[in-house]
């Protein structure tokens, strides 16, 4: 059977509206897999930083030396903080990845999670830690984008994994859709809280051209290579290149 993507390609229409709900892209995940992300727009603060590595290896319970990707100065703190967070009872060993990005311009500061099961967490289920760090963030304005991640893959799913570049599209429901980013989308519309945000697809760039929370900041990105995220904390939206 045709899939209903395919379906609108083929009739030649342009716009594909996604639900809320959850799509055949959730059948494909492995649950052997463990995966756990802090996505955050967070001031430009040391001790915010730190506490949020703290915070996620506590969580993560690993001492794998990570992969640091920043484009602003203070990401150079990033490493250190890691290490004095490292505890001898960490016995996980899947990889880590830190990634700091400087905002285009402020915008008000807030932090979501998910997991291999949750693709975004409600915020009234963050443990104490982090609900101690959004709480400090609170009225704060954020200049940076900050994401932290842990993945554990077995050895079956790395070796049946796609080449192909993928945007995966989560919101507070769980997984919305997985799509080849050598597609070519218009209009990709993900259902949030504050109403939907708009996705194009085109030349292998994903960006968002709608968004309905009140700074748009999502506007200003563009994801293309693996790891690249785009992130509306307001909307409870996550779109990422794997």
């Amino acid at each position: 059977m045709i899939s209903r993507r395919n379906f609108l390609k083929i009739a030649g229409l342009s716009s594909v509206a996604l639900g809320a709900g959850f799509t055949a892209g959730k059948l494909v995940g492995n649950k052997k897999s463990v995966y756990f992300a802090v996505h955050g727009f967070i001031p430009a603060d040391e001790q915010v930083i730190a506490n949020l590595v703290t915070a996620f290896k506590n969580k993560v319970k690993s001492n794998s030396k990570p992969v640091v990707i920043s484009t602003s100065k203070i990401g150079e703190a990033i490493n250190r903080f890691d290490l004095n967070s490292r505890k001898e009872n960490f016995t996980n060993s899947g990889t880590i990845t830190y990634r700091l990005k400087r905002l285009n311009e402020q915008v008000g500061s807030d932090i979501i999670v998910s997991d291999a099961d949750n693709s975004v967490y409600s915020l009234n289920n963050l443990n104490s830690a982090f609900e101690n760090i959004r709480s400090g963030l609170k009225n704060r304005k954020a200049d940076l984008l900050f994401t932290a991640e842990y993945k554990e893959t077995d050895l079956l799913t790395s070796l049946f994994s796609s080449e192909n570049r993928e945007v995966v599209i989560e919101n507070e429901k769980g997984l919305v859709d997985r799509i080849s980013l050598d597609s070519n989308y218009k209009n990709i519309f993900i259902e949030g809280p504050q109403g939907k945000t708009g996705l194009k697809i085109e030349n292998g760039i994903a960006r968002v051209h709608t968004s309905t929370c009140r700074h748009g900041i999502c506007k200003h990105s563009v994801a293309s290579g693996v790891g690249n995220i785009i992130a509306c904390a307001p909307n409870k939206v996550l779109i990422k290149i794997v």
